[in-house]
């Protein structure tokens, strides 16, 4: 019986493809090119806007033409990039911002590509990037300190805030900052620090960014990330301000109409200052699917792209023109702001980063100095600083 059935249905077989229409649509998914890109993990996540699909929707492509891996930093992207420069799986790279773009120069793994409406871009983020186009601007965050109004205890007037005021113990001892060498607004932070106290004592403030950092060591917590720092501003009664972006504010005015935040930027003779962190999206060297991803780069800077970034990313979106939502009235208007970027050179951050993460680890460890002797406070931290001192001199 079962020899029976078994024959018949092979009798049927050519019958059946004879009488079945092949269909397009699975000839076109089997044969369609694949987009690879690498982001990290929250790329546009919160709420939720499915770029993958809606670039598909945009080019025709069937669906699941676009791969995207989430990777859980951009640290760990240019690490899995430049394993496989020399037989490239990803055609894209998204997150690559204004200090991680000199690892990817350094190590070649992204080509130069000028798409279409670069002329819409703000003025000024192509050339704190990447001038020659290797990335290409399509967000950027103002890093700021972030605090909540009701919990927060002393005077704290936004429109003459001074770094300065960081260092009084009552201001200390409310503040959450991430470290440096792990948390990018951290070091969007020690960035603010020694642009505005200058590397040389050339700053805009009269000080050096180093003895800010000792002092500030004095009470303040530190966490290795943004999101261990929020989580210890809302669990820890007597912590209630934390470095984070200006725009922080509009995130729960946006989704809860909460607007019990605040955002403050260190202001000098009338003028807000800070650090833009400019994040970019690349053309990976020898990509499998060049074409395509100039097509994807192209749209990322669109405005159909572009009028997500607000709501979905909580920064500012890189091309001009894009209107805020009215819930983003409680955040600093970016247009009023200096950019701290252009007193730090590219060149410069690329030259001295690896010095100055040294010289804050020294100044964080060392902690503050006694007036009398010269000599650390702590002697304990002053013996953990002989490994670092060893491996700076090695540099």
């Amino acid at each position: 019986m079962r020899f029976y059935q078994l024959r018949r249905l092979w009798l049927l077989i050519p019958l059946l493809l004879i009488l079945t229409p092949m269909s397009s649509a699975s000839i076109s998914v089997d044969q369609s090119p694949s987009l690879v890109i690498y982001t990290y993990d929250s790329l546009l996540a919160d709420p939720g806007y499915a770029f993958d699909r809606a670039f598909e929707v945009y080019a025709g492509l069937p669906n699941g033409s676009v791969q995207v891996n989430y990777l859980s930093d951009t640290g760990t992207i240019l690490s899995r990039a430049i394993a496989e420069k020399n037989n490239p799986v990803a055609d894209i790279l998204i997150g690559i911002d204004n200090v991680l773009v000199h690892q990817a120069r350094e190590e070649n793994i992204l080509t130069p590509y000028i798409p279409d409406g670069a002329e819409q871009l703000i003025d000024g983020l192509v050339d704190d990037l990447a001038s020659d186009y290797l990335l290409t601007p399509y967000d950027y965050g103002v890093i700021a300190l972030w605090y909540l109004n009701q919990e927060f205890e002393g005077d704290l007037d936004t429109e003459e805030f001074s770094l300065d005021q960081l260092l009084t113990e009552e201001f200390r001892s409310q503040l959450i900052v991430q470290d440096p060498r792990l948390s990018s607004p951290g070091l969007g932070f020690l960035l603010t620090s020694i642009a505005l106290y200058g590397d040389d004592s050339d700053g805009i403030l009269e000080g050096n960014w180093q003895d800010f950092w000792r002092s500030l060591s004095q009470e303040t917590a530190i966490t290795s990330s943004w999101g261990d720092a929020i989580t210890r501003l809302y669990a820890e009664e007597d912590r209630t301000m934390m470095v984070s972006y200006t725009s922080s504010p509009a995130y729960g005015n946006c989704l809860w109409e909460d607007d019990t935040t605040t955002a403050v930027l260190p202001t000098v003779d009338g003028v807000q200052y800070g650090w833009q962190q400019i994040e970019g999206i690349g053309l990976v060297n020898n990509a499998p699917h060049t074409d395509l991803a100039m097509d994807f780069i192209d749209w990322f800077i669109s405005e159909e792209l572009q009028e997500q970034i607000h709501l979905n990313q909580w920064v500012y979106p890189a091309r001009d023109g894009i209107s805020a939502p009215d819930c983003y009235n409680t955040s600093i208007d970016p247009s009023t702001i200096t950019p701290l970027n252009s007193l730090l050179s590219p060149d410069t951050v690329e030259q001295q980063l690896d010095m100055w993460l040294t010289d804050w680890e020294v100044s964080w460890i060392e902690g503050p100095v006694s007036s009398n002797d010269g000599l650390p406070i702590n002697w304990i931290a002053a013996l953990l600083l002989i490994p670092i001192l060893r491996r700076r001199n090695k540099v």
